[in-house]
């Protein structure tokens, strides 16, 4: 196993499958998107705000461009809109884009964390970018040890996106992978949850975190699987763990290679995603990210 919105973005349109001659089915249709972590900055002063703004605000118009929009999840961001009067993340979702929270919660770096403070300050992660007013659901950088099914749930959350193998820590010990049995940190195992792109597709409802590979109707947070990091694409499909890679050609390559294995995973009468994150955090190359 390898790593892994409903506001994802549609860059590919709608993909048509065989059809049996006398009841046709409709055609699979496959959402492509991109989640962007707000995340690894800080804004002391109003102009490094302003200016990070317009960053966001440029990346946007370039995927405009292409005619396609981005969701954005804010960490740090989301207070320094508000200290410094700069709603871009509104401004953003009234261009089309999706918006919601990048928590970086549930694990707390060896110290003592309970189950009661993760749900307190998802909760507070959420009033705070509820202040900006966007159209706030959905929740990524989530797993623990820790439920953090029932946490995001408990915070008023309705699905998350950008889960990672460390994910399955918050399993029995003998139910997690072997390879992820004794992770220490959510960096030492950010692979995508899954090396099968037909299990990263299909998103599904989860009842808790000691259980949440197993799909329950009744579940009160839905799961998006994410595909990994799109900088690291095409590290994390050589093996390795993403994180601080540069973006390159290679990643683009690596990247088209497993939209097309998506594209042939799409099933009829199913809900078909597949989407990869980028952290912003650090700018990549506009002119790549134009190719890509």
């Amino acid at each position: 196993m390898r790593k892994g919105s409903i506001v994802l973005t549609i860059l590919a349109g709608f993909l048509g499958t065989g059809a049996d001659s006398c009841t046709p089915e409709p055609p699979a249709k496959l959402k492509v998107g991109l989640m962007v972590h707000l995340e690894g900055r800080s804004f002391p002063t109003e102009s490094l705000f302003d200016d990070y703004a317009d960053l966001l605000s440029e990346y946007a118009t370039l995927f405009e461009t292409h005619g396609a929009k981005l969701t954005w999840e804010s960490k740090e961001p989301t207070l320094a809109s508000i200290l410094y009067d700069n709603n871009v993340l509104l401004a953003l979702e009234g261009r089309g884009h999706g918006v919601g929270v990048h928590a970086d919660l549930g694990y707390n770096g060896g110290a003592p964390y309970t189950q009661a403070e993760f749900v307190s300050d998802l909760a507070l992660r959420r009033a705070q970018l509820d202040l900006t007013g966007v159209q706030n659901r959905h929740v990524s950088g989530i797993c623990s040890e820790l439920d953090w099914v029932t946490a995001a749930a408990n915070a008023g959350f309705e699905f998350t996106t950008g889960a990672v193998a460390y994910c399955y820590m918050s399993l029995p010990y003998d139910e997690r992978p072997e390879a992820y049995r004794d992770c220490a940190t959510p960096a030492t195992c950010h692979q995508p949850i899954s090396d099968d792109i037909a299990e990263l597709i299909h998103p599904w409802r989860m009842a808790d975190g000691a259980t949440w590979t197993t799909a329950d109707p009744a579940g009160p947070l839905v799961l998006l699987p994410s595909a990994g990091g799109l900088a690291c694409h095409e590290e994390e499909h050589g093996g390795t763990s993403g994180s601080g890679c540069e973006f390159t050609t290679g990643d683009i390559e690596s990247y088209t290679a497993e939209l097309e294995e998506a594209i042939a995973a799409v099933e009829p009468g199913m809900v078909n995603q597949y989407y990869v994150s980028w952290s912003l955090g650090e700018a990549l190359d506009p002119d790549l990210l134009d190719q890509w």
